[in-house]
């Protein structure tokens, strides 16, 4: 169920791309600034908690300096499962509002919803086991979804090449079943380095 979800994710994904690519050389100037379509980012904190590999992608343009961008990524990391290791996996999706300044300087502004599929220790009790003591512990995986806000400054040449980016990344927890007692929102800042082709 939960491969199905993420081959579904990512179809509509790659299916949007595949329309903006039509979409976005149709509305290409030649004779303005060429913009990289593409950027391939390793970002710290933010959106894919720890860290993240993401790319994103440039769906149209709104004017000269203004564009729509759509990204994915994923993390993995070590669980904080006792029973045996587990491994928790994230895959933030956003989509974002670009501003290009001056220059190699840019303001994104976006928002989007990171996917946590993680496990934790679970002791599964009924009437059937309650005699058979000790019980034992297993593992029980969770998929649930996070959202999340996001704004940055990026210094990149607009055709592309190296990109720094950093800023802050709200994240609100207010859904998740396993977060009870937490805050519901707090604070991320975020950094990455990349590279737009």
């Amino acid at each position: 169920m939960r491969l199905n979800y993420i081959l579904g994710v990512l179809f509509i994904f790659f299916l949007a791309i595949g329309y903006s690519q039509d979409r976005l050389e149709g509305t290409m100037d030649t004779t303005a600034q060429v913009y990289a379509k593409n950027n391939a980012y390793l970002e710290f904190g933010g959106k894919g908690l720890f860290y993240s590999l993401n790319y994103e992608r440039r769906l149209f343009n709104l004017g000269e300096k203004t564009s729509i961008n759509a990204s994915i990524g994923f993390s993995l990391f070590p669980g904080l499962t006792q029973v045996k290791s587990s491994t928790d996996f994230l895959m933030p999706l956003s989509i974002s509002i670009q501003q290009h300044l001056k220059k190699n300087h840019h303001l994104v502004i976006g928002t989007g919803s990171t996917y946590y599929n993680y496990q934790i220790n679970d002791i599964e009790i009924s009437n059937a086991n309650l005699a058979s003591q000790p019980l034992r512990a297993r593992l029980k995986t969770v998929t649930e979804w996070f959202g999340h806000l996001n704004f940055e400054y990026r210094h990149q040449k607009p055709e592309g090449g190296f990109m720094f980016k950093a800023g802050i990344t709200p994240l609100f927890f207010d859904k998740m079943q396993n977060f009870e007692g937490m805050k519901t929102a707090q604070f991320s800042a975020n950094a990455g380095i990349g590279f737009g082709f």
